[in-house]
C-alpha cells in the first residue's frame, strides 16, 4: 500500500519528500520514489508536514501518536486501528494537538461508488431500505501478515470494513450486527447483516474465496423509489431502474459520467487540499471510528454466533 500512496503523491512534483526507512526494504522504497531517507522519526520530523501511515495495523496506533505529538497531520491506511481504544488514542492525540486525521477509506472515492451515494443523496431512490454490498478477492500470499488476524483483523477489519463504511455512508447509523462464516482452509467467506437505526437493512458480504487473480465488487441499492445497482463484472458502470428524476434538468434514470481517475490518488489529493485549504473532510475521524466499531460488531458476531449490539 505504501506503494501504491507513492504513486499518487507522485502525480504532483515537489509534494512527496521523506520517508521513514530503518532497514533495506524502506531504503530501496526511497531510492525509488526520489525520496530522503530517514533512519529515525526524529530525522522525519523536520523534513515533512503531513505523515502518511502506510504500514501493518498494529504499528498504525504508535506512528500517528508520535506524529500528531510532533505537530505532523496524519493520514493513516483503514483501518484505524485494531481496536476502539487505539483509535480513540490517534483521535486524542491529534485533537490535543491541534493536527487533522485523514484515515483512507478509498470505497468512498471509488467512481461508481461515489456516484450512487450522490444519486441517494439527491433523493434518486428514495429512502435507502436495503442495500447489498459484495466484495470477493483470492487469498492473501501464503505467508502474508493479512492471514494472521491477529495482525489484520481477518476479513472484516480487512476487506469488510470499505463495504460497512460505505453502508453507513448510504443508510446511517447502524445498531444491531449479525454475521455468519465458512472456512475452507485459507478460503473464507463472510455475510453479515446490518440493521440501521433508521430502519434500512445492509446485507454485506466479504471474502478471500475467489480464484487466484480474481476480485470482484458490487453494490445494489433499493430505496422507496428505485434501484441503483453495479457490478465489477459488468460492461455499464452503473445502472438504475426506475429512479426519479434528481434535477430538473434529469432525465429519469441518469447518471453522471464516471471517468477513470486513481481512487487512491483521488482520495489523498482530496486530503491534499482539505489540509491546504481548511475545507471539510469527506471522511472524519469518527467515520473511520464508526467503520471499526462495525467490523469489530461483525467479529463479536462470528465470535458469539448471535447478533450484538454495535458498540458506541
Amino acid at each position: 500500500m505504501g506503494r501504491v500512496h507513492a504513486q499518487g503523491w507522485a502525480q504532483r512534483s515537489g509534494v512527496l519528500r521523506a520517508v521513514y526507512a530503518p532497514d533495506e526494504n524502506a531504503r530501496h522504497f526511497a531510492a525509488r520514489f526520489g525520496l530522503l531517507p530517514c533512519a529515525t522519526l526524529d530525522e522525519l520530523w523536520p523534513e515533512v508536514d503531513v505523515v502518511d501511515i502506510c504500514t501493518p495495523t498494529p504499528s498504525h496506533a504508535g506512528y500517528a501518536v508520535q506524529a500528531a505529538r510532533a505537530g505532523k497531520h496524519v493520514i493513516c491506511e483503514k483501518p484505524l486501528a485494531l481496536t476502539l481504544d487505539e483509535a480513540d488514542r490517534i483521535i486524542s492525540a491529534c485533537d490535543e494537538a491541534g493536527v487533522r486525521l485523514f484515515v483512507a477509506h478509498v470505497l468512498r472515492f471509488f467512481p461508481q461508488y461515489a456516484a450512487a451515494q450522490a444519486q441517494v443523496a439527491l433523493g434518486a431512490v428514495g429512502e435507502p431500505r436495503t442495500l447489498r454490498l459484495s466484495r470477493l478477492s483470492s487469498p492473501p500470499a501464503p505467508g502474508s501478515w493479512l492471514l494472521d488476524e491477529a495482525q489484520s483483523g481477518g476479513v472484516p477489519l480487512d476487506l469488510m470494513i470499505h463495504d460497512l463504511d460505505y453502508a453507513r455512508w448510504i443508510a446511517g447509523e447502524v445498531g444491531r450486527v449479525y454475521a455468519a462464516q465458512a472456512r475452507r482452509g485459507d478460503r473464507v467467506s463472510v455475510h453479515a447483516t446490518l440493521s440501521h437505526t433508521g430502519g434500512a437493512i445492509s446485507l454485506v458480504e466479504g471474502g478471500w474465496a475467489a480464484p487466484p487473480g480474481v476480485f470482484r465488487t458490487a453494490l445494489d441499492i433499493a430505496g422507496t423509489g428505485g434501484v441503483i445497482e453495479w457490478t465489477s463484472d459488468a460492461a455499464p458502470p452503473l445502472q438504475a431502474h426506475g429512479v426519479v428524476p434528481a434535477t430538473a434538468e434529469q432525465d429519469g434514470a441518469a447518471l453522471p459520467e464516471l471517468g477513470e481517475g486513481d481512487p487512491y490518488a483521488a482520495e489523498l489529493w482530496h486530503a491534499y487540499d482539505a489540509l491546504e485549504t481548511g475545507q471539510p473532510l469527506r471522511i472524519e475521524p469518527a467515520d473511520a471510528r464508526a467503520a471499526l466499531a462495525l467490523a469489530l460488531a461483525v467479529r463479536r458476531s462470528l465470535e458469539s454466533g448471535q447478533p450484538v449490539e454495535v458498540e458506541a
